[in-house]
């Protein structure tokens, strides 16, 4: 089913297109097409089916960054996404993406994948598709490429870059422990010397 120009529904699972140079996606095929409501779109065999376009496997890319030096403290209480419908024009996405950046840094950051899955299998059947796919990434590891250079680089220009959610994978991903700023470089550097 196309969901959208660049979101494929197969089953419970959705593929997202997107464009070479631009952010990668943990559910992404890299490819430059647009996808027409009325397209018939098939998967398998290693191959996306758009119309008469067959798309094949492209670069490999590991959606799971390396985090093992980043800046952490414990873990916070997991949000509650709820409360963010008075003050948010699309409360639902926005706490869909808080939820996916907590659930990604209790596994990137303290390698708790099972409260992660069970997190993401909880909200799965509360929210869209395309949400449910991204959580079920997160309770992996695996997450949008803003998140990959926040975590290599400690500067969230590139996410708060990824409209329009970029800023809730980050308060997520903060809300599971990640330091940033003059404190992260201070736990850095003291971690360098422990080392």
């Amino acid at each position: 089913m196309v969901l959208g120009p660049k979101d494929l529904r197969f089953g419970d699972y959705v593929v997202t297109l997107t464009v070479p140079g631009k952010a990668r996606m943990p559910n992404g095929v890299e490819c430059a097409v647009s996808v027409r409501e009325d397209s018939r779109v098939t998967a398998g065999d290693a191959h996306l089916t758009i119309g008469e376009l067959e798309i094949g496997l492209g670069p490999v890319w590991n959606p799971v960054p390396p985090c093992a030096h980043v800046p952490r403290q414990p873990a916070g209480p997991q949000p509650l996404a709820s409360g963010l419908t008075p003050w948010l024009s699309a409360p639902m996405l926005a706490g869909d993406e808080l939820l996916a950046g907590y659930v990604a840094g209790l596994v990137l950051l303290h390698r708790r994948k099972n409260r992660a899955f069970q997190i993401a299998e909880e909200a799965a059947d509360r929210v869209n598709p395309v949400s449910a796919t991204l959580l079920r990434h997160a309770a992996r590891g695996e997450v949008p490429e803003p998140i990959h250079d926040l975590l290599v680089t400690g500067d969230p220009a590139a996410l708060l870059a990824f409209a329009p959610s970029g800023m809730w994978w980050l308060r997520g991903l903060i809300s599971a422990g990640l330091l940033l700023g003059a404190s992260a470089g201070a736990v850095a550097a003291g971690s360098r010397r422990d080392t």
